[in-house]
């Protein structure tokens, strides 16, 4: 009995000291564990600082790669941006390795989260051959572009200044067709076969990680978590759309009385359809260049603010100084010095340098080099670009404090909206008599609003005129890279689509063995589109809101913000915020929507849309046209 007791008790024992050392293991387990946690926890918090540091390097190496080649097309800088953009993107691929895995890791902050998702974002293909060919194919294809030059009466000329000035002055219908077919012979044409296969290569690498095709790969990398964004921008044309046939169809009209009376051996259409070749651009993509032709009211006098400029003796320089003097006045940032020791601003003059004359903005990531890149002319349109390109340099210098992954705009359209936002100001009455290029000029109440009525339509011919071509060029490519658009009929398709929705046909019969939507810098570039489309309706509701914020009263298309420390705070505070915030979040914080919307651009353009309405009297579109097409 005594032996059995024992041995209970001896159990009894046993099992508590079981339990005890069971429990000791378990909470030595959970201390390993939460160690281990904790170790990852560091671990996966550190890892974006440390990747930011390695990101940020190489975008200082590929923008300082990019600058070289631009300002000197050489096969030697061409080679040596090949070289860094294959050893960026291998780099890239083991970071979005990891930054996928880390995405898995529960308990991740918000930021952390935000900026894992940034640094997982790749299209390029994993093959290597494949990413050597897709960069080789991206460097001929720019290659062809900015090396193109027309002969004409006996003189090459290039895109900028020749072509373009051009374009601009010239009304004869034979010299401007030319010039359209011999433009996009020396450069469209050249990259038909090219563009098919680097569509191939892209969409090979945009499937490898998990997108539809490059298309859906664009949309989600500009404007993140923004479901139905293709149906979104449709819609938003469709909005605008009455607004535009308006002005199409004065435009059609007055174009059509001009040609029949000074160049009667011209054919002009009679199916409601404008030749794209007379609209003063190459892409009849904006059409100010032809005001003289549809102005309103002739007979109230518009100074010329091309010959103002030089009159009051702006050069190059001067209209650069000028336009950071505005930034400066709404609180904004100086330029630094590396921008003007080292920017381009005019086209270099040695014979055997060729550059990339399409004005650019360059952030080097390293806090104080930032430069422009443009062939610059003293004229408005120039003055206005100035502005916008100097835009993107404020927005650079606004979020520079940022982790590298933020620095960027809350999306494409923002950072293309800034500087046209402030451009919107400078192209006011007002701060055009502010420069002395306009004169206050004593008139009546009569002749102001038919002045006002005359500068809406030429604001018009560069802001709503743009809309439907900002649209068609990435609605074009949505459908190449989803297939839907075959190679057969890719320039078919493009000149249907640019009929649709800019209601222009081609100069001359077109075929399938052109290639004209490559005679667009940003196709041979590979550079997203739509983001102007956004931009154009952005600056609008940017504009209204400093306009709002600076205290101004009156027609919205009166607005001079110049000046404002209140309009600026309001716009920087924006800007400081680069891409660590959705874009609804930043557009809210600027606006107090989150929405994009048509409704200020409407605001901006009412009286001329009520004015054009009165002239046209329903007489409107292009129902009954077609495409310029030579069938086989």
């Amino acid at each position: 009995m005594k032996a059995l007791w024992r041995l209970s008790v001896l159990c009894v024992l046993c099992t508590c000291v079981i339990a005890r050392h069971r429990h000791d293991s378990q909470q030595r387990l959970r201390q390993v564990l939460q160690q281990r946690r904790q170790r990852i926890d560091t671990e996966v918090s550190e890892w974006p600082t440390t990747k930011n540091e390695e990101l940020r390097r190489w975008l200082e190496k590929i923008s300082f790669a990019s600058w070289n080649y631009e300002t000197d097309l050489s096969e030697e800088n061409a080679e040596k941006l090949n070289k860094v953009n294959i050893d960026f993107s291998q780099w890239k691929s083991t970071c979005v390795k990891e930054a996928s895995e880390k995405l898995k890791f529960p308990g991740l902050s918000e930021d952390a989260r935000h900026q894992l998702r940034i640094l997982s974002y790749d299209i390029d293909p994993s093959n290597p051959e494949q990413l050597r060919k897709v960069n080789d194919i991206q460097t001929k294809l720019e290659q062809i572009y900015g090396r193109g030059t027309v002969e004409y009466n006996g003189t090459t000329l290039q895109l900028e200044p020749g072509i373009t000035n051009l374009f601009e002055s010239s009304r004869d219908p034979k010299v401007l067709s030319e010039l359209w077919v011999k433009w996009r012979d020396a450069t469209g044409r050249k990259m038909a076969n090219l563009y098919t296969e680097f569509v191939e290569l892209q969409n090979t690498g945009a499937l490898e990680h998990g997108f539809e095709d490059l298309g859906d790969a664009w949309r989600q990398r500009e404007f993140f978590d923004t479901p139905g964004l293709v149906q979104i921008v449709e819609d938003l044309w469709q909005e605008l759309r009455p607004m535009y046939v308006q002005l199409h169809s004065y435009v059609r009209r007055k174009l059509e009385t001009y040609y029949a009376k000074n160049h009667p051996d011209f054919d002009f259409p009679k199916d409601g359809s404008i030749p794209a070749h007379l609209l003063g651009n190459m892409w009849a993509q904006e059409w100010n260049n032809i005001f003289d032709i549809v102005q309103p009211y002739p007979e109230v006098k518009e100074p010329d603010m091309n010959r103002a400029l030089k009159e009051k003796g702006y050069n190059v320089g001067s209209m650069f100084r000028r336009a950071e003097e505005f930034y400066t006045s709404l609180g904004l940032y100086k330029m630094v010095p590396d921008f003007w020791r080292r920017s381009m601003l005019v086209r270099p003059t040695e014979k055997d340098r060729e550059v990339q004359c399409h004005a650019s903005a360059f952030d080097f990531y390293n806090n104080d080099t930032f430069r422009i890149k443009m062939c610059t002319e003293v004229n408005m349109n120039y003055f206005q670009t100035i502005h916008h390109e100097m835009g993107h340099i404020e927005y650079f210098m606004a979020y520079r404090h940022r982790p590298t992954v933020y620095g960027k705009g809350a999306n494409g359209g923002f950072h293309e909206a800034i500087g046209d936002t402030i451009a919107l100001s400078v192209r006011s009455r007002k701060h055009l008599q502010t420069l002395g290029l306009l004169e206050d000029a004593n008139v009546s109440e009569e002749e102001k609003k038919k002045s006002d009525i005359n500068f809406l339509l030429n604001q018009a011919l560069l802001k709503l005129a743009f809309l439907p071509f900002g649209y068609l060029v990435d609605k074009w490519r949505w459908r190449v890279f989803s297939g839907e658009i075959t190679p057969d009929k890719y320039n078919e398709e493009w000149w249907k689509m640019r009929l649709e929705y800019q209601g222009v046909t081609s100069p001359v019969p077109r075929t399938n063995s052109d290639f004209d939507p490559g005679a667009k810098f940003h196709v041979a570039a590979n550079s997203q589109y739509i983001i102007y489309f956004a931009s154009f309706l952005l600056q609008f509701q940017f504009y209204e809101s400093m306009c709002q914020a600076s205290g101004h009263t009156g027609p919205l298309y009166t607005c001079d913000f110049y000046r404002s420390k209140e309009a600026g705070g309001k716009l920087l505070n924006m800007l400081k915020l680069g891409g660590s915030k959705h874009w609804k979040e930043a557009l809210k914080q600027m606006t107090g929507d989150t929405n994009i919307r048509t409704e200020p651009f409407k605001k901006y353009f009412q009286p001329l849309i009520d004015f054009l309405m009165n002239e046209n009297k329903g007489d409107v579109g292009w129902a009954k046209a077609g495409i310029n097409w030579e069938r086989a």
